[in-house]
């Protein structure tokens, strides 16, 4: 009889044991990861005070969730500086998406010295909204590490904003007018390339309604990644070295697809673990290369183990 019970009892010892490390594999999505959710091309509003951009706001304000609008400085109309002012005041963060999208493209080829003036003038843009509405909330803009974008986005650095190349720019004569604000060139984060779209920018392949566009964010689509690839990538699955940097999701607020799903994608996102924050990331550096566009998942050595 004392034999059967401790026969038993060391089963049911490694039975509770197996049963303790099951739950490390099941918890693993749900382990804390940072998110970045950032929205292109505006701010899309209306003259009297509605409109797509404040629609995202007023979700990101009900979820307690700060995100980064990269603006076109062309897009900022004479009556947004009181959306500029509500970004800054609801801890969002703003970034630089030149003076407008069209000629600023890989494909367009434009110079270094071209996209330099197209910054400028929307950082300008952007300054003289912001001091001219309120006064408090452009001194936290210009407390607020700088953040830039490029239309259509880039794998590397952008050429205007590589220290190597700021001796030329001096001379650039397209840039005379501009001399006394090349310093805004310096201290710059490029983030031009992102980790997860949720498919907005592609009208041949969109999702059609908030679930596949949730399906889009959270598993990919083709050679786009999905959130779930960086929580479990690799030979053993782990977490991949992305996931604990911070996850960067591209989107676009003016598209009204984006605007109905945006709760359903903080849910599912919340559900998974992660967390949400402004940029920059805690490691970035400025003028500096950051991530790139539809690369796979880097295997981290100390990532957490996963169940793929």
């Amino acid at each position: 009889m004392r034999s059967y019970s401790r026969r038993a009892f060391l089963k049911l010892l490694a039975l509770s044991a197996a049963a303790l490390s099951v739950p490390r594999l099941a918890q693993a999505d749900g382990a804390p990861f940072p998110i970045y959710l950032t929205f292109d091309d505006g701010p899309t509003t209306d003259r009297d005070g509605d409109g797509a951009t404040v629609e995202v706001l007023d979700t990101l304000s009900r979820e307690n969730v700060p995100a980064t609008f990269f603006l076109h400085g062309s897009a900022i109309n004479a009556w947004e500086g009181s959306v500029l002012v509500r970004m800054i005041d609801a801890g969002h963060a703003i970034g630089n998406h030149l003076w407008q999208h069209d000629g600023n493209t890989l494909a367009d080829e434009p110079s270094m010295a071209h996209l330099a003036e197209q910054y400028l003038q929307c950082e300008r843009r952007i300054h003289q909204m912001l001091a001219e509405t309120d006064e408090r909330a452009y001194r936290r803009y210009l407390a607020q590490p700088r953040l830039f974008r490029r239309p259509g986005g880039n794998n590397g650095l952008n050429d205007f904003l590589n220290p190597r190349n700021f001796a030329s720019l001096e001379r650039a004569p397209a840039l005379r007018p501009y001399r006394k604000y090349l310093a805004w060139l310096q201290g710059v984060y490029d983030y031009s390339g992102w980790h997860v779209s949720n498919g907005d920018s592609l009208p041949r392949s969109a999702p059609a309604d908030p679930e596949a566009m949730r399906d889009w964010l959270l598993y990919g689509r083709g050679s786009y990644q999905g959130v779930r690839r960086y929580l479990c990538a690799g030979e053993p699955p782990r977490r991949a070295t992305e996931a604990r940097q911070g996850l960067i999701v591209l989107m676009h607020d003016a598209v009204p697809l984006t605007r109905r799903a945006l709760p359903l994608l903080i849910a599912a996102l919340r559900d998974l673990g992660a967390t949400f924050h402004a940029l920059p990331r805690p490691a970035d550096q400025p003028n500096a290369p950051a991530i790139g566009i539809g690369y796979p998942p880097t295997p981290d050595p100390l990532g957490q183990a996963c169940a793929p």
